[in-house]
């Protein structure tokens, strides 16, 4: 078990000195769909940290648990959380990770949300001195990686949030929190102003997921984990090769 939600206080202190370094993760809670929990990031994100950090020697810390949703959160039961508010959360965070010595710590978090914040978080560790050794791993570019994988398109070719790919994922990952009787095929129009201000998605999507959910499957999402696990992990390789060249 690499999650250190599980580990004793001294059985951690000895993983976190003494591994390949560790991962601090981020998620949130928010809709997916009528099929989808609203924990599906963090379910996600548990999955992919325990794979990658099994593979490459590291430890992690189970999620943030809320994160920055602004587009979704005017459906029932999101949680949204200023990027201030996760910013300074994140940067507590990885400071108490860091008084204990760490070899390296990477922040990972599956909702693309997040990343912004994860990056000033490192940029603001940076200026205090104390980013070194702190780097950000993402699964940027899924939905064309992901082409010869997938068998229905992506809304405005790039929103995947609860369709066919974060629904097959989660059929692999986790099958049993999955409704697929609920799963939706939605492709509503572009809104004019989407991508030139901030448009909520329920003003214009009904069911909170994007795409054709109703044709994931679970062998379509053991193909996309493994296919994001090597990205990750080719990730983390390189942060240990870079270091090892400076």
């Amino acid at each position: 078990m690499r999650n250190l939600f599980y580990h004793s206080w001294d059985s951690a202190k000895e993983c976190i000195q003494k591994s390949e370094g560790i991962m601090v993760t981020a998620g949130s809670v928010e809709e997916h769909g009528f099929h989808l929990p609203l924990g599906t990031d963090i379910i996600l994100t548990h999955a992919f940290a325990e794979a990658v950090c099994e593979k490459e020697n590291l430890y992690y810390y189970p999620c943030i648990t809320y994160g920055q949703v602004w587009s979704a959160k005017e459906f029932e039961g999101t949680i949204s959380i200023s990027p201030d508010c996760l910013r300074e959360y994140c940067l507590q965070a990885v400071e108490s990770v860091l008084r204990v010595c760490p070899r390296r710590v990477i922040l990972y978090s599956f909702h693309n949300g997040n990343h912004k914040v994860m990056e000033e978080v490192m940029r603001e560790l940076t200026d205090r001195g104390l980013g070194g050794n702190v780097f950000h791993i993402k699964n940027a570019g899924i939905e064309k990686k992901a082409q010869h994988i997938l068998t229905s398109p992506v809304w405005n070719g790039s929103v995947w949030h609860a369709g066919e790919l974060e629904t097959s994922l989660m059929l692999y990952a986790a099958e049993e929190l999955v409704d697929m009787e609920a799963a939706t095929a939605e492709f509503p129009p572009v809104p004019f102003f989407y991508g030139k201000k901030p448009v909520p998605w329920k003003k214009f999507l009904k069911s909170g997921a994007f795409g054709d959910a109703a044709c994931a499957t679970r062998e379509k999402g053991e193909a996309l984990f493994r296919l994001i696990c090597r990205e990750l992990e080719e990730q983390v390789r390189c942060i240990k090769g870079e270091e090892n060249n400076e």
